[in-house]
């Protein structure tokens, strides 16, 4: 019995990966490190940039959850396949539901409702009148579906009833240079976040919102520096950075970032922050000084050297405590596994 539980689960499998050797076959903590010899000579993990342990965590990472997904499926597959004759063309998923004893079938309430969210969505307006509740019925329906078999599968995790022979493998630890950038909080505090950020990226902006609850939950735990990655296809991204940092200077890092992300659409517009320093009630006269400034763009540049050193290659990027962020950055719950994480394990400030 075959299912599209790939959209759910099953990411892709890079083929280096492949030639990847499970942790849990290595003997000891320096076998599983070792990567290459050359003349005799070892080369492990630490013998590589930091950039180069990122990728190769990230590889390592991308074929754990490739397994992991094929694992859940499989699971679900099998607890199913009992009620596989119930599945029909109008229900594919019906030996699913019979087994978790619940409908994937949203109600009436739940498809107004989303017909009302997503009622500008240019797609959505395209459909016949007549359609547009049965796609929005089927999207929630995915959506359902999705949410309770991760949950089955993750408590089938948790019970041992799967059990992945492949250790998950954890981010490197690396140092990352302090800069003279303003940060959030207390530098004294025990939990150091290290936001690689672009002010024209769209995720950077969904992740702001998740960012402020994050402070607003961990605060006195928490020092959070924000570093600026302008990526070079973003036109605007280099010249809102500086004007971050330079509301930063006066005090206004937090007011200026939200200020600047609510602004995206509209960063190509010719006065924008002189806009924003007016609204902020910033010395106006100071903040385009130092927009102008050298000592401005080489702070940039500095911080983007910092970033491709430690294995940034898009936005947003972030680090908790010397370990890149592992996870959905947009999800509270992955927050709180990494600061959880971040209290109890060895840490790099």
């Amino acid at each position: 019995m075959v299912y599209a539980l790939q959209r759910v689960f099953v990411l892709s499998l890079p083929l280096v990966s492949v030639f990847l050797t499970s942790r849990s076959h290595a003997s000891d903590k320096q076998q599983t490190d070792l990567l290459f010899q050359i003349d005799g000579r070892q080369f492990s993990l630490k013998d590589v940039a930091p950039a180069e342990q990122n990728r190769l965590y990230e590889i390592e990472l991308s074929r754990y959850r490739a397994i992991e997904g094929l694992a859940r499926q499989r699971f679900v597959e099998l607890k199913s396949a009992p009620f596989s004759s119930l599945n029909s063309k109008d229900n594919p998923f019906a030996a699913e539901e019979k087994w978790l004893k619940l409908s994937f079938e949203p109600a009436s309430s739940e498809i107004d409702k989303a017909l009302e969210t997503f009622k500008d969505e240019r797609q959505l307006q395209q459909l016949p009148a007549a359609e547009r509740g049965k796609v929005i019925a089927r999207y929630l329906a995915s959506q359902k579906r999705m949410k309770f078999l991760t949950e089955v599968t993750d408590k089938a995790i948790e019970k041992g009833e799967i059990n992945i022979a492949l250790n998950k493998p954890e981010a490197p630890l690396v140092e990352i240079a302090r800069s003279a950038q303003a940060v959030l909080g207390d530098p004294k505090n025990s939990i150091r976040v290290v936001e690689f950020t672009d002010f024209q990226c769209p995720y950077c902006k969904k992740m702001s919102n998740v960012s402020s609850t994050v402070l607003k939950k961990y605060g006195r735990q928490i020092v959070w520096e924000v570093r600026h990655y302008p990526l070079s296809f973003h036109k605007q991204a280099r010249d809102a950075a500086a004007a971050v940092y330079c509301a930063s200077v006066q005090g206004k890092l937090s007011e200026a970032k939200s200020w600047v992300f609510e602004a995206q659409e509209k960063l190509a517009e010719e006065k924008i922050f002189s806009q924003m320093a007016k609204t902020l009630s910033l010395n106006v006269a100071q903040f385009d000084k130092c927009r102008s400034d050298d000592a401005t763009a080489k702070l940039i540049d500095a911080d983007m050297r910092e970033g491709e050193r430690v294995g940034v290659s898009g936005t947003p990027t972030v680090f908790v405590n010397g370990r890149k962020f592992q996870g959905d950055p947009q999800s509270l719950e992955a927050w709180d596994e990494m600061i959880n994480a971040a209290q109890t394990n060895s840490r790099i400030r």
